[in-house]
């Protein structure tokens, strides 16, 4: 356990000291949250409108805005798993120290992975929580709120950990997880690019990708709709692609062992 703890802060501390890991998967977020809230208020003031009576809408599109792009950049945040587990344990020069090392291998893999997923988590609160501050966005029921996060955190650290054992290098797993990511916010709607307004791409837009189930599932607890029902369901439908998601991985791991 005294190793596994080493390992967990040895690399989380690596990530949260790379600045570029802190501009890309949390400065990034909050900027486009604050650009299209700062658009939006120009364009509303533009036509005449006045922000301080309109507070409610204001909010309401900050809460929209923030939970899009949080749920969203922790997906992408996964490609922090895919860059350890290729650089330290399969093409890196530190990889054959790591070999000669008495601490087995799945230990070090357990504690990357678990590093990856309190950043994941620590990345979502600390995106909400200053637009929160700048925008007095809502936050909704608390508890589907972490729910959501969570599911999501883990969710981005199985994707990829599938991915690494699929994909033979590692140039081709990041543009894979890119691609997965970007096509999740294609398909939901958040590149701000229509879709059309058939049933199948309403249908698709709700519940097509799990960053739209786990997007709406934090808009219907509260902050936009009260539809806690529904909500629920999203959540059911994440647990059950992320229990999917988990035996993937361990069968693919059984496989490559044998």
């Amino acid at each position: 356990m005294n190793r596994f703890s080493l390992i967990f802060w040895h690399y989380f501390k690596r990530t949260i000291r790379h600045p570029i890991v802190l501009v890309v998967y949390i400065l990034l977020p909050m900027g486009l949250v604050v650009l299209n809230m700062l658009g939006n208020i120009g364009m509303f003031e533009l036509q005449g409108g006045d922000v301080a009576a309109a507070a409610d809408g204001v909010a309401a599109t900050a809460t929209l805005l923030a939970a899009m792009f949080m749920v969203s950049f922790q997906f992408f945040s996964g490609e922090l798993l895919i860059e350890s587990i290729y650089d330290d344990f399969t093409e890196g020069a530190r990889r054959w120290r790591l070999l000669a090392s008495p601490v087995p291998r799945r230990t070090f893999l357990s504690g990357t992975a678990m590093a990856c997923w309190v950043f994941s988590i620590a990345q979502a609160l600390v995106i909400f929580s200053v637009v929160g501050l700048l925008f007095d966005v809502h936050w909704g029921n608390p508890l589907v709120f972490l729910a959501v996060i969570l599911i999501v955190s883990i969710m981005s650290q199985l994707i990829a950990a599938l991915i690494t054992q699929l994909a033979p290098k590692r140039k081709t797993a990041t543009v894979s997880m890119n691609i997965l990511c970007f096509a999740m916010m294609f398909l939901g709607g958040f590149l701000f690019i229509p879709l059309g307004d058939s049933a199948i791409a309403t249908f698709v837009q709700q519940y097509g990708t799990p960053l739209s189930l786990a997007y709406r599932a934090i808009l219907y607890a509260g902050p936009v709709f009260d539809d806690m029902s529904q909500a629920l369901f999203n959540l059911g439908i994440l647990v059950a692609i992320t229990a999917v998601l988990t035996m993937l991985v361990l069968a693919l791991g059984r496989r490559r062992k044998a």
